[in-house]
């Protein structure tokens, strides 16, 4: 072959393979634009995966690593949208994007003071949004600081009066504060611009309960179940908030309906079985209690309130030996619990 030939041959095979790899490289699913086009499409999955192999095939030049967080972020994998944010950090330490986001995973993966440091890091950055201030507030809550909760709340209210989310968590704060006046007013706001929001609706009950209006408490805890039968998916609290008052008033034949309800949306809800146990209990219908007291004590053997109620219904029904070893498991988790808060204390 002359090198006239060979030189043709050899242009045609580079131009074959420039091709080539053009062609796989339009292929590739991996590729950032692809990727970024499965996660405007909200293809999560699909999104996370792509967004990896961007990464692998080029690390730190894209963006990837910060949009796989992303959309681990909406599959609700923390831990992996942790990894990617992290590793998107260390390559670009100035993204306040990627700040924010891993402050936000820390504290939904129940790390507030972690959390903490990285939204007082990403706000030298860029000040902070309003749903930025409310995740700094419920970083707070998790460390139960309610005044510094009320607070970052109360900021982010300011920034955007319309979050609805903001005022709810608002509203929470100051029950637990036990401010009712202010929860009240809260849960009403959320109510007049959100109608049919059913945690609103049972926590104004919640919050009337402890100002006494038991008429007004059970009137809210009735429309949120109301409000929440025309739901596709089912919510236990307001069922369990509204038997647990109907019991409390001397009504437990009333609040056995909504009672077995909640059982049935929570069935290993220990408090719903408690809560019935009380009410067949006060029926005198020792049997059905008995069974509802076992099966609360099977799903949380440490509560000594339901030992100590097994141990009345054992004694109401004739049982003393029964009785008196639930009574025994009572005083046993009672004392247990306070040895562990002293020494909580001690080890300061």
């Amino acid at each position: 072959m002359s090198r006239k030939m060979r030189t043709a041959a050899n242009t045609l095979l580079i131009l074959s393979t420039a091709a080539l790899l053009s062609l796989e490289l339009f292929a590739d699913p991996s590729s950032f634009d692809q990727a970024m086009q499965l996660f405007q499409q909200h293809h999560w999955a699909e999104a996370a995966s792509a967004f990896d192999q961007c990464e692998k095939t080029a690390p730190g030049k894209t963006a990837a690593s910060l949009y796989r967080g992303k959309a681990l972020v909406n599959l609700g994998k923390f831990d992996e949208a942790a990894a990617a944010l992290e590793s998107y950090r260390t390559a670009h330490p100035d993204s306040d994007d990627a700040a924010y986001l891993l402050a936000y995973v820390r504290f939904r993966q129940d790390k507030p003071k972690e959390s903490l440091q990285l939204f007082t890091a990403a706000a030298r950055l860029k000040n902070p949004t309003a749903d930025d201030l409310k995740n700094v507030a419920l970083d707070y809550v998790l460390l139960n600081d309610y005044a510094d909760a009320a607070r970052y709340l109360e900021q982010s209210l300011t920034a955007d009066p319309g979050n609805l989310e903001a005022r709810y968590h608002l509203g929470r704060v100051r029950y637990q504060q036990n401010r009712f006046d202010l929860a009240v007013a809260a849960f009403e706001e959320v109510l007049r611009r959100d109608p049919n929001n059913v945690k609103a609706e049972d926590n104004l009950g919640l919050s009337l309960e402890a100002k006494n209006e038991v008429d007004a408490a059970l009137a809210a805890y009735r429309k949120s179940v109301t409000l929440d039968e025309n739901l596709s998916a089912h919510n236990a609290q307001p069922y369990l908030d509204l038997g647990t008052l109907l019991t409390k008033s001397g009504r437990p034949e009333d609040a056995i309906s909504p009672l077995l309800r909640a059982s049935t949306i929570a069935p290993d809800s220990s408090k719903t079985h408690y809560q019935l146990a009380k009410a067949y209990f006060d029926l005198n219908r020792f049997d059905e209690a008995r069974q509802q007291a076992e099966r609360a004590i099977a799903l949380d053997p440490s509560d000594s309130s339901d030992h100590y109620l097994l141990g009345r219904i054992y004694q109401r029904s004739g049982k003393s030996e029964q009785s008196q070893e639930q009574f025994r498991i009572t005083e046993k988790l009672i004392h247990s619990k306070s040895l562990n808060s002293s020494g909580m204390a001690s080890d300061r």
